[in-house]
């Protein structure tokens, strides 16, 4: 607890220094905003006085060193869209000498030409555009997330000359927002906590109340004790059963050993700890009627009741010191929760961001190679720059199906009753509609209801159908038929269909990922699809197969509760 709340106050003290980063931040684009005016004011007033010789010197050289003063990107754009002028910042941002800036068009320095298009288009329809959010790209690759703010600038007659343009970096204010973010987290995680140390607490208290009252219990026991001494004879049968007894505890404990090794989720564990309190203190108050009616036979059962409450004094030490193992097991497992959690957030993060800005890169340059260039290129260079956008996009599609196949064991399922039969027919009329292939025929036969998350459950059948969609394609007339059967307590959904089937030697490899038995020159995909289907079948607590014979069709089968 000391460490969280360190770790608690660390991070605090990283939010307040962030907001102080951001209020900075927001008073410098005050200033910016004010050197931005003051700058358009400047460019009229030089434009006016354009007539005048050494005045019109004077102006644009003080133009020139205020653009050159301000630390973010500045920029003059003809009405053409063409740069007129730039600032140093600038030219470090892009990578690109002034004289390559000059000349060329705005648009070609950002990662979504059309979005800066519209933005200027904008700025010659209102006048002004602010906090406009673009990301410049630079020759080497690296992006940097910026807000512009622009307006138009004018001669001295009012007509519109272009646009002056003035960029923020606002990646630091990126990473505050990610860090509120964070803390939210953190400061929900922590109430957690305390709510589960406050249910704690109070059935500590229960105990202690139950064991003043068996303390109350053992003295009247004493007093019967000595009054009922002849009943010694009786122990030994009474001890033979304690011993049973005993045993019988002994064995729950290892019980419990055993589940808590078992047990994952510390929420679960915690939730687990309160019912199995709450049973001893069902069984306690049992005890305690057991003892009010044995009070009652104190002539006969003194001993017995004796012997029983030394048990459970023995057994509720016993429990403590089980309930003291078990909570730090639970504090053990949380730890390694969260670190598990915090290493696949690290990862997602990783393959969403370090992967993903390097590939934009490739297909970019690639696409404007294409564009910009292919008339110029031999056919040859022209192919391998096609195949080069074709496997970043594959490279793409790859990703992201890696990262949602990552993310399902992280989603907490929500069960409810589905009706399957809606579900599927209305998927299979999206998916031939998609495809746009009369020929395709559903057979939809009854499918039974179940319990499960809606959410999940879809996803399978929406890569269930399309693989059947796609693997059958090449027949004259596909067929794909759909099912369901109930046998014992689960429901059996199938789904066949007509296509190019599979060996059934590798039907093993089927549900792995990136495991394909077809090469992308016979059929499209990423290896990813089946995996997913696995891995929310069986977080349902199902059961996945397959059956098929090449060239004949192919089978899918998928078990749920009922």
């Amino acid at each position: 607890m000391h460490q969280q709340e360190k770790d608690k106050i660390k991070k605090l003290d990283e939010l307040i220094i962030a907001r102080k980063k951001l209020v900075f931040q927001n008073k410098e684009k005050e200033k910016r905003e004010a050197e931005l005016i003051i700058a358009n004011k400047e460019l009229a007033f030089r434009k006016k006085e354009k007539k005048k010789g050494e005045a019109e010197l004077a102006t644009a050289n003080y133009a020139r060193s205020l653009i050159e003063a301000s630390l973010d990107p500045l920029v003059t754009i003809s009405a053409e869209g063409k740069i007129t002028d730039v600032n140093e910042a600038l030219i470090k941002v892009t990578g690109v000498s002034r004289k390559n800036l000059i000349g060329t068009s705005f648009s070609n320095y950002f990662t979504e030409p059309e979005k800066a298009h519209e933005g200027y288009r904008q700025v010659f329809e209102k006048g002004f555009v602010s906090a406009y959010p673009l990301t410049i790209k630079n020759k080497n690759g690296k992006l940097t997330d910026v807000l512009y703010n622009a307006s138009i600038y004018k001669d001295s007659n009012g007509n519109v000359l272009g646009v002056f343009a003035a960029a923020r970096d606002v990646t630091e204010q990126k990473w505050a927002i990610d860090l509120r973010v964070a803390n939210k987290k953190l400061a929900f995680q922590y109430e957690e906590n305390e709510k589960r140390a406050a249910e704690l607490a109070i059935a500590n208290k229960e105990l202690v109340f139950q064991n003043n009252e068996k303390e109350r219990r053992a003295a009247e026991l004493a007093i019967a004790n000595k009054e009922l001494a002849f009943q010694n004879k009786e122990k030994e049968k009474r001890a033979v059963e304690l011993a049973t007894a005993n045993k019988e505890l002994v064995f729950q404990n290892d019980e419990k050993e055993k589940r808590a090794a078992e047990l994952v989720i510390a929420n679960e564990e915690l939730a687990f700890q309160n019912y199995e309190k709450e049973n001893r203190a069902a069984e306690l108050v049992i005890a305690n009627k057991e003892l009010a009616f044995q009070n009652e036979e104190k002539e006969k059962r003194a001993a017995e009741l004796v012997m029983a409450n030394e048990d459970l004094n023995k057994a509720e030490i016993v429990i403590k010191k089980l309930n003291m193992g078990l909570e730090k097991k639970v504090m053990e497992r949380t730890a390694e929760l969260e670190s598990a959690n915090k290493e696949l957030e690290s990862f997602s993060y990783s393959v969403s961001h370090d992967l993903r800005a390097p590939l934009r890169a490739v297909n970019g340059y690639a696409q404007i190679l294409n564009e910009d260039y292919g008339t110029q290129l031999e056919p040859e260079a022209g192919r391998i720059t096609k195949n080069i956008m074709t496997n970043a996009k594959k490279m793409g599609q790859l990703i992201d199906g890696l990262l949602t196949f990552s993310q399902l064991g992280r989603k907490k399922l929500v069960k409810k009753i589905v009706l399957m039969q809606d579900m599927v027919s209305h998927l299979c009329n999206e998916i031939k509609d998609k495809e746009n292939n009369s020929n395709i025929q559903f057979q939809i036969n009854e499918l039974q209801p179940s319990k499960c998350n809606i959410i999940a459950i879809e996803q399978v059948w929406v890569n269930l159908i399309s693989n059947a969609v796609k693997y059958s394609g090449g027949k004259e007339k596909p067929i794909i038929e759909i099912g369901s059967e109930i046998k014992g307590d689960e429901i059996i959904y199938h789904i066949k269909d007509n296509g190019a089937g599979f060996d059934m030697r590798y039907a093993d490899k089927l549900f792995g990922i990136f495991q394909r038995l077809h090469s992308d020159e016979e059929f499209e995909g990423t290896g990813v699809g089946l995996a997913i289907v696995k891995r929310l079948v069986t977080k349902h607590g199902g059961r996945v197969w397959a059956e098929g014979k090449l060239n004949e069709g192919a089978a899918f089968y998928f078990t749920l509760h009922k």
